[in-house]
């Protein structure tokens, strides 16, 4: 029985350096299909479900890609691997568009590594999203309902001025089209250049971060991934 385990434990460290070799010739794919296989000679491991995650991720499958995530975050055995789940967690929240929940786990994330730079910022773009979000839908609320009292001034305008011209179903839903407050829909948005700019600044901490990774045990993840959205 042993005998048995150490050759399991064998087998998925080869499927995974096999895996990785595919995500590093990107053949994500490929490198998927062998996570799968590790993760089936050992599916309470940090290192296959993790690196799935982030082979989905770059296969832009990010509903499943959070899935293994969120594993890999479970199975974590340090604080650095369960950070690094936790803010790949909400990398794949921004990218199917919902800030809010990023922005949760990006927390999570600062908890167990509050020093992470690239962590902290990521989290200040989501909540930024997440108040623009809300903007843009307290507006359309506001206009919904402004517009259907305008709408119905001037249909009771035009009965008691313009009865016998029968001009009231011209007018009617005027205004709607025409918000002079629309610009403002700009005034949270951060300016693209700077949005990439943080996006693809990496920080030297992170970096050794992600090369402690990549060479522990000669078989763990590929590449950080941290910074892909």
């Amino acid at each position: 029985m042993s005998s048995g385990f150490l050759f399991g434990q064998k087998n998925y460290r080869t499927l995974v350096y096999e895996g990785n070799e595919k995500f590093n010739g990107k053949d994500y794919d490929g490198a998927s299909a062998k996570y799968l296989q590790a993760i089936k000679a050992n599916d309470k491991d940090f290192t296959a479900h993790y690196n799935l995650g982030n082979a989905l991720y770059k296969s832009k499958k990010y509903e499943e890609a959070k899935a293994e995530f969120e594993k890999a975050q479970r199975f974590s055995q340090n604080l650095s691997d369960k950070s690094a789940a936790l803010h790949n967690l909400g990398n794949a929240y921004m990218q199917t568009k919902q800030p809010e929940k990023a922005a949760e786990f990006y927390k999570q994330s600062l908890k167990q590594n509050p020093y992470s730079e690239a962590t902290r910022k990521n989290y200040e773009i989501a909540k930024l999203k997440e108040k623009e979000n809300q903007q843009q839908q307290q507006k359309q609320n506001n206009s919904g309902k402004g517009g259907g009292g305008k709408d119905q001034q001037q249909n009771d305008d035009q009965k008691g001025d313009q009865k016998d011209q029968g001009q009231g179903q011209q007018n009617q839903g005027k205004g709607q089209g025409n918000d002079p407050n629309r610009k403002s829909d700009n005034e949270t948005r951060i300016p693209k250049g700077l949005e990439n700019q943080i996006l693809n600044k990496v920080s030297d901490k992170e970096k050794e971060t992600a090369k402690r990774i990549l060479n522990k045990n000669s078989y763990s993840m590929p590449e950080s991934n941290e910074k892909d959205w």
